[in-house]
């Protein structure tokens, strides 16, 4: 039995954006990125899912008038 170890991809409106650091917790990448990408700001890190040998975490933006 092979362990196979899963990368993180960041994605952002379906752009896929490299791990910068595999031992910074997902919030903080978002906050890296939030740097070149204002628009990040006040997103939040969806839950990831396994697409192939990725663990695929999404940057969903905040919606104005979202409750919660």
């Amino acid at each position: 039995m092979a362990i196979l170890e899963l990368t993180r991809v960041f994605r952002m409106a379906g752009r896929d954006m490299a791990d910068p650091d595999p031992l910074m917790r997902p919030e903080d990448v978002l906050k890296h990125y939030g740097r070149q990408f204002p628009k990040l700001l006040g997103a939040k890190v969806i839950e990831p899912v396994v697409e192939g040998d990725s663990h695929v975490y999404e940057f969903r933006q905040a919606n104005f008038g979202d409750r919660g």
